[in-house]
C-alpha cells in the first residue's frame, strides 16, 4: 500500500469514528445529552414560557406571575352555586389546590380549617381538583370543614394554575393580587407567619 492510500485510509478512518461519536452523544434519552433547567435551578426567571401561537382553548398561563392579578375563574360549589375568585375581593385568599386522596392535603386541612375560623381578613377557598361531588362532600362533612370547597372537575383552573403537586396554596391580596405560592404541606405556624407578611404588605 502506498503512502496515498494510507493517507486516506487514515481521514476515512478518522471521519467514520468522529461521526460515530456525534451521533452516540446526540442520540436522545443519552445521558451526555444537556437538558433545561428545573425550573429556580438557572437563577433566571421561572415565568412560565407562552406560545403566542397557542391553539384556541389551550390554557393561559401567562398571567400566573407574582405581582399580577390571580386570573379570574368560575367554579360550582358543593351547593351547585357558582362561585368566583373576585367574589373575594377585600379579603385576603389562600388559594388551596387539594384533592380527597392526598394524605399530605388531609393533615393539613385541619389547619387550615383553625386558620379560616380565627381570622375574619382571611378566607381558605379549597379547590378540589378532578373528584366528583359525592366524594368531596363525604369527605368535607366527615372532617367538619366550613371554609368554601368549590369543584375543578376537569382540572381545568388547577392547569392554568400550573399546579403539579397537591396541596399547592397561592396567597392572594384583598386587592386580588398575586403575592407568591407554596407547592406542598405547610404547618399551622407558618400558615400564621404567611398571613401576618400578607397584613403588612396591606399597609
Amino acid at each position: 500500500m502506498n503512502k496515498k492510500n494510507i493517507i486516506i485510509l487514515v481521514i476515512a478512518v478518522v471521519a467514520v469514528v468522529g461521526l460515530s461519536v456525534f451521533f452516540f452523544i446526540n442520540m436522545p434519552g443519552n445521558s451526555n445529552v444537556a437538558e433545561a433547567p428545573a425550573a429556580g435551578e438557572s437563577g433566571e426567571t421561572t415565568e412560565p414560557a407562552v406560545n403566542p401561537n397557542l391553539p384556541e382553548g389551550h390554557p393561559d398561563v401567562s398571567a400566573v406571575i407574582a405581582g399580577e392579578a390571580a386570573p379570574d375563574f368560575t367554579l360550582i360549589n358543593m351547593e351547585g352555586e357558582e362561585v368566583s375568585l373576585s367574589d373575594y375581593k377585600g379579603k385576603l385568599v389562600y388559594l388551596n389546590f387539594w384533592a380527597t386522596w392526598c394524605g399530605y392535603c388531609d393533615q393539613e386541612m385541619p389547619d387550615l380549617q383553625a386558620l379560616n375560623a380565627e381570622n375574619e381578613d382571611l378566607v381558605v377557598l379549597a379547590v378540589n381538583v378532578r373528584e366528583d361531588l359525592d366524594t368531596v362532600k363525604t369527605y368535607i362533612e366527615a372532617g367538619g370543614y366550613d371554609f368554601p370547597v368549590i369543584l375543578d372537575i376537569e382540572g381545568e383552573v388547577a392547569t392554568r394554575y400550573l399546579i403539579n403537586g397537591m396541596p399547592t396554596t397561592y396567597f392572594i391580596n384583598s386587592e386580588g393580587i398575586l403575592l407568591d405560592r407554596i407547592p406542598g404541606m405547610m404547618e399551622k405556624e407558618q400558615m400564621d407567619e404567611i398571613l401576618w407578611k400578607m397584613r403588612d404588605l396591606e399597609n
